[in-house]
């Protein structure tokens, strides 16, 4: 018995996984969601925003393959915004995010009854990343003279009063590469201006030593940081429902690899290794 589960076919395996996907997908039910303080840290910034009426600039720097990871975490920051109303300004520095901008935004728009030009404004794409930054600190109208549809910014009046990236109360960077970074030296570092992050799971972790320098008031990491907000804003959504499958396969692949290991040690493997690794020190 202990032989055949040191041997267990790998095909085996593949459906257990592909088990932990499907039946998440098809059946209802929840794990309990606990927001990390940094996720906490960007609900109260955006709170304090709101209690003033105040502006948030957003800039979309992702793309579709980083969809799935950032735009659930766009949705519930938009839903957050506009609920406590906040005016929201995005911007995209990368070619692929206008698409994916302008359904975030009209999508969690009409569902508050917010409307372009007077709630929110969309300029559209820039290139330029860096360049565009440093622009936009010292003339936002200058740098996006006119909205994705071709209105000017000055007569907006979301965009209106907005002549530097100071006059923002908070700036959020949605970044699928090292934009949060670009941002901060650039921008955040020059106008002080209160500056947060959301980015996939895998960037989130070179981005903690901002947070302990102060640089970002707070960070959304991955799936699980969108999640965090969504339970934040008491509007679950597809984070919330894509974290069911992901827990699930995790929990799979735990239990595979705890049983390998404990067959290894079981059928006496592990400790047979021991003094051959002893025996062959010993000749050296």
């Amino acid at each position: 018995m202990k032989e055949k589960l040191m041997h267990i076919d790998r095909r085996i395996i593949f459906v257990f996984v592909f088990l932990g996907v499907a039946v998440p997908l098809l059946v209802e039910f929840s794990f309990p969601i606990k927001p990390t303080s940094m996720v906490q840290d960007i609900y109260d910034e955006i709170e304090r925003v709101g209690d003033k009426k105040g502006t948030v600039l957003f800039a979309f720097d992702y793309g579709p393959g980083s969809e799935p990871e950032l735009q659930p975490m766009a949705r519930a920051l938009l839903r957050h915004c506009f609920s406590r109303g906040v005016k929201v300004v995005a911007v995209c520095l990368w070619p692929d995010a206008p698409g994916l901008a302008q359904a975030a935004l009209e999508e969690t728009a009409a569902e508050f009854g917010k409307y372009a030009g007077v709630d929110y404004a969309f300029m559209g794409y820039k290139p330029g990343l860096a360049s565009v930054v440093i622009n936009m600190g010292q003339d936002f109208h200058s740098a996006f003279p006119k909205d994705a549809w071709g209105t000017p910014s000055d007569s907006l009046e979301v965009t209106r009063n907005i002549r530097s990236l100071k006059d923002f109360d908070f700036v959020f960077d949605l970044a699928a590469g090292n934009t949060i970074e670009m941002w901060i030296v650039y921008a955040q570092e020059k106008y002080r201006f209160p500056l947060g992050g959301g980015c996939t799971a895998v960037i989130a972790p070179d981005l903690f030593p901002f947070l302990q320098s102060n640089q970002l008031v707070g960070l959304i990491g991955g799936l699980a940081g969108a999640a965090e907000y969504e339970t934040l804003i008491e509007h679950p959504d597809s984070a919330t429902s894509g974290m069911r499958p992901q827990s699930v396969t995790h929990l799979v692949l735990i239990v595979f690899i705890a049983l390998g290991n404990l067959m290894y040690f079981l059928t006496g493997r592990g400790t047979a290794a021991r003094p051959e690794t002893r025996q062959q020190r010993t000749r050296s």
